[in-house]
């Protein structure tokens, strides 16, 4: 294949990165080439195994009990954990709804589908999807909830009718259309399951919840001085505070200029943190509570005994942690790290793999669970060799990449994270800005490491694993333009100066 090579050394001025890019070349993506080849097919786990796929939108790792959460109740999300494999180190490639979707339908990046925002382009007709390589071979693929795929969903028929459901809610806790759609979700997942099954089906069942958790926000802007009675509130996350702000980049320091939660969030007192955390709670529990529902009609179906369940979440939510809420352009775990979990015929139950991966590892999985051939070319790897053994591979991946551009073209930060085994190392265009956090003393991402001496060495070595993946991926990040927009860098440090 014909590549397009340009010199580094003539962009990346005034970078973090000059000292350890400069000199090598850039695979850029601008010539095109013939698909690869397909995996010749393997032989399935199960031939005609179901595949019943449930997710949450905006539900982040650390959300859920059986993942050591005391203060939210999740009963049916918990029966998958007990029931199946955890993969506890699973990020989204894209903490946003539209992007993250279309990377693990297509198992690429986003920078690959180019659905950047949640007001991107479709993706290529002819893209390799996992409705598309289902419904070829066999399979019945049916999808209903949330879509927001961007034609990731091809080969799927969809339910797009988008019909609500109202019930009574707590003044507390208003609902928005999403809460209303997941009842009628609901419904149809179990006309479905209830029905005779002739063929093999892969079933999605998108949840909105808890990303209600963003319109309660909206609802009581400019009144939190004054909410309804919340009942028990549960207490800060332990990396509430954001004390080592003046260290980290612009995009960080002044995340509440550019993101519209955040902005509204931006003088909120501890008192109101933790009302933020009762809700996203009080949503998150709706969310099992259709996840639980589910799973019983399921288990009341023809199916149950012959059905693989795969649980995860688009990505996650600030939590309040370092002082952010919903979701943008940071990758703090909360954020950026999500449930992975897979149960059913062949998955061992009650184990939790630490290795790193990532929802773009759904494609590639599934087919190869399936014994479906898949395109050779994805960013995407399939977990099946880390299912059948108790040891992580010897070539199994060193890192994965989580990406962001903006969240409807209007701010534009381009930022790229990448995580290994004990380190996260994040880039921000916009001021060259770094951060490197030691995953394994500091879990929380408290304290920024970039200018600590002791860590130069480890920095120096994220730098290049960080070149090597845009080398390898053609990602042109560093040809992208920052734009977070006139008069959003003008205020005294911390959240609470936001005028």
């Amino acid at each position: 294949m014909e590549k397009c090579t340009i010199s580094r050394r003539n962009f990346i001025k005034n970078s973090a990165l000059t000292a350890a890019v400069t000199g090598l070349t850039l695979t850029t993506g601008c010539s095109t080439s013939a698909e690869k080849p397909l995996n010749p097919s393997k032989k399935p786990l199960s031939d005609k195994t179901n595949i019943l796929l449930i997710t949450c939108d905006q539900l982040s790792f650390d959300a859920i009990t059986a993942n050591g959460n005391s203060h939210v109740r999740t009963p049916g999300i918990d029966q998958i954990v007990s029931g199946g494999t955890s993969f506890d180190a699973t990020y989204c490639q894209f903490p946003l709804c539209s992007p993250s979707r279309a990377s693990f339908w297509t198992g690429k990046l986003p920078h690959q589908t180019k659905v950047m925002a949640n007001d991107a382009r479709m993706i290529h007709n002819r893209t390799t999807t996992i409705g598309s390589l289902f419904s070829e071979a066999g399979y019945e693929t049916k999808h209903f909830g949330k879509t927001h795929d961007f034609g990731s969903l091809r080969g799927f028929d969809v339910a797009r009718e988008n019909l609500e459901q109202s019930e009574d809610f707590p003044e507390a806790f208003p609902e928005h259309y999403q809460s209303k759609r997941d009842r009628v979700t609901v419904e149809l997942a179990t006309e479905y399951l209830q029905r005779e099954h002739s063929d093999p089906f892969l079933l999605a069942v998108e949840f909105y919840n808890p990303h209600n958790i963003n319109n309660w926000i909206g609802a009581f802007h400019g009144r939190f001085d004054r909410m309804p009675d919340m009942g028990v509130l549960p207490p800060l996350r332990a990396n509430y505070q954001n004390n080592d702000l003046a260290n980290r980049p612009d995009s960080i320091k002044y995340a509440c200029c550019t993101t519209a939660r955040q902005k509204q969030a931006a003088h909120w007192s501890e008192d109101n943190y933790r009302q933020y955390l009762k809700a996203y709670y009080h949503y998150t529990q709706m969310a099992d509570d259709c996840v639980g529902k589910v799973l019983n009609a399921l288990a009341k179906s023809d199916a149950a005994d012959n059905t693989l369940i795969v649980f995860m979440s688009d990505h996650g939510d600030g939590m309040g942690s370092h002082k952010l809420v919903a979701k943008s352009h940071f990758f703090y775990d909360e954020a950026a790290r999500v449930p992975f979990v897979m149960a059913g015929p062949g998955i061992p139950a009650g184990r939790r793999i630490s290795s790193i991966s990532g929802l773009c590892d759904l494609l590639p999985t599934l087919c190869d669970y399936s014994g479906i051939a898949y395109p050779d070319d994805l960013y995407g790897k399939s977990l099946m060799p880390l299912l059948q053994s108790q040891e992580e591979p010897t070539d199994w991946r060193t890192s994965i990449v989580s990406q962001w551009h903006t969240l409807a073209e209007r701010s534009i930060q381009p930022a790229r994270m990448l995580r290994t085994r004990d380190f996260k190392y994040t880039h921000y265009l916009e001021d060259g800005g770094e951060e490197l956090y030691d995953m394994s003393k500091d879990p929380g991402e408290t304290r920024n490491l970039v200018n600590d001496p002791a860590y130069r060495s480890q920095l120096q070595a994220m730098r290049q694993e960080f070149s090597n993946y845009l080398e390898q991926t053609g990602d042109n990040y560093l040809f992208l333009k920052a734009d977070p927009g006139k008069g959003t860098r003008e205020h005294q440090l911390g959240y609470h100066h936001h005028a």
